[in-house]
């Protein structure tokens, strides 16, 4: 199994490659013979599924789906490897952009709706990018402080329909407030990179913090998740001055065991006229 250290410097080294052109999946029957060389071909029941350029799907009269753009990471990653398309799809799913790998050899191959080019490399890039955040494993999870790797879905649901506090929100609210947090963090399961826990803060990075949004799925409560979380957001040497605030109705517990205290004398609230 890859390590999380192996699986850092492999997206660190993803060095994605976009190439040219428009391509298509078609199939075909498995004893056809056609005067091409498709980028892949898998043998299946119902025949052979061929993923080639459009233009000879076109010119052969072959029937066609799913335009796409081609992407080669060029990092070298060993067909054991556990993990790193996990963390790729996870990441292009969180900007709305479906994917179809295939593993060669020497390199995995991306293909992605070919309007999405662009977005598709931009998350690459920044997946890239945040291989230096800082991960730290809790038993069979992974905390990790990647905005890219932040699975959105799994961020609403649980927020439009189990959390107490702002309720209010639209999707496209807390999309807004995912892109401007100053941080986010989430915990996966190691084994298939499904995100359990989630934290976001909002600051200057100086001197003011304000934690939000603090959640652990149900099914992987109890093994500290929600410690390992606030502790990625607060408890950071990077930001040694940062004052931190939040409000909560029931984990007063929990954040007094990082120094949160009720507010003295000297802090005013304005509440929001729509509640939490």
């Amino acid at each position: 199994m890859t390590g999380s250290t192996d699986l850092q410097e492999l997206i660190a080294g993803l060095d994605p490659q976009l190439h040219e052109g428009v391509h298509v999946f078609a199939t075909v029957e498995r004893d056809t013979v056609l005067d091409v060389t498709p980028v892949a071909a898998i043998e299946e029941d119902e025949g052979r599924t061929l993923v080639l350029r459009a233009d000879d799907a076109k010119r052969l009269g072959i029937a066609a789906a799913y335009p796409c753009a081609w992407i080669t990471l060029r990092v070298h990653s060993a067909l054991a490897a556990v993990g790193m398309l996990a963390r790729i799809t996870t990441a292009l799913a969180a900007h709305g952009i479906s994917v179809n790998p295939i593993s060669g050899f020497h390199h995995d191959h991306l293909f992605v709706p070919h309007d999405r080019a662009a977005d598709a490399m931009r998350v690459l890039q920044e997946l890239r990018a945040g291989s230096a955040s800082r991960r730290t494993v809790v038993g069979e999870y992974e905390v990790d402080d990647d905005p890219a790797r932040i699975d959105r879905d799994v961020a609403w649901t649980f927020l439009s329909t189990e959390a107490y506090w702002a309720r209010w929100r639209t999707r496209a609210d807390l999309e807004t407030q995912l892109d401007r947090s100053w941080r986010v963090v989430g915990a996966y399961r190691r084994d298939t990179g499904e995100m359990v826990a989630f934290a976001r803060a909002v600051s200057d990075g100086v001197s003011f913090g304000y934690l939000a949004d603090v959640f652990v799925l149900p099914g992987a409560r109890g093994a500290g998740l929600g410690t390992a979380v606030t502790a990625a957001v607060v408890d950071d040497d990077r930001t040694p001055r940062v004052r931190w605030t939040l409000f909560t109705n029931d984990a007063h517990a929990l954040y007094r065991r990082f120094g949160f205290v009720a507010a003295g004398e000297t802090a005013m609230v304005r509440p929001s006229p729509m509640g939490q």
